[in-house]
């Protein structure tokens, strides 16, 4: 009988289901059964914290509901959840449930899923680091998740960027813009094929490299689950990288587009077309 989690994904990554589907599989590939859960109706709280009393409540109501959830273990994706978890959540409101994050889970796992590994992946990549996640040293455990992959080649590289994901970064441009170039001059070094990033922000924000660079961007978790033979299309990558926005709207397409509302559509197709700060 596969261990019952509760897969905890976080809000931003909504954009990448591809992430999402990829994650899901490779977890139950590793012997997992998951509950998937997320969006707004299960934030952190973190987007409110210059408002103490809203990042309460959310906070407070999101821990509520994992502590009425059956499993007992929490599996989480966003740093940035996992790490309010331990120091803002639990403050408020007692957990009853322990708290994981998916390459703790995954590493830990590792011999299971490369028994289950039947596709070669033939790339020569660099992983993308940060040195801000604190509370999980993710860098190691990612790396040796892709060295189980058979026919890839992981290339040390001793960079390592501020802040705990991209996103930390993305609100002041010089340091943006440094990443940028240091990410690129990693993969010039190592001459890597791909790029491969650890969390969503990242993969959003570099992702529109491959439009001007040799190389590919792509999460691990999409290699994971393409090792196992599982292929989720980075929609989100395709859409940045299509050139115009009459070429994303096409890629969206017309239910889509009225499913979420042209204005919204509209107001949202700037931040896909904007390629990475160089």
């Amino acid at each position: 009988m596969n261990d019952q989690v509760v897969f905890w994904y976080g809000c931003n990554v909504l954009r990448h289901g591809d992430i999402i589907h990829s994650a899901l599989e490779v977890l139950r590939a590793a012997g997992i059964d998951p509950t998937p859960v997320g969006g707004p109706g299960y934030c952190c709280g973190s987007p409110k914290d210059a408002n103490l009393r809203a990042a309460e409540g959310m906070a407070v109501r999101t821990v509520e509901k994992f502590n009425v959830m059956p499993q007992g273990q929490l599996v989480t994706w966003c740093p940035s959840c996992h790490r309010h978890m331990g120091a803002f959540m639990t403050q408020y409101q007692e957990a009853n449930f322990s708290t994981a994050h998916i390459t703790q889970i995954l590493h830990a796992r590792r011999r299971q899923l490369a028994e289950r590994m039947t596709q070669r992946v033939e790339r020569r990549v660099v992983l993308h680091q940060h040195f801000g996640f604190h509370e999980v040293d993710v860098n190691p455990l990612v790396q040796d998740l892709l060295r189980i992959v058979p026919g890839i080649e992981v290339v040390a590289s001793a960079h390592a960027s501020p802040g705990h994901m991209c996103s930390a970064l993305a609100p002041v441009p010089e340091a943006m813009k440094d990443n940028t170039h240091r990410v690129c001059e990693a993969a010039r070094e190592a001459q890597a094929q791909d790029v491969v990033t650890v969390f969503h922000s990242c993969q959003r924000l570099l992702c529109g490299l491959e439009a001007t660079e040799p190389f590919r961007v792509v999460n691990y978790i999409t290699v994971l689950a393409q090792a196992l033979g599982y292929e989720h299309a980075d929609e989100y990558k395709q859409w940045k990288n299509a050139g115009s926005a009459e070429a994303v709207e096409a890629l969206v397409g017309a239910e889509r587009i009225e499913r979420i509302g042209r204005e919204r559509f509209e107001q949202v197709l700037p931040d896909i077309l904007r390629k990475p700060a160089r």
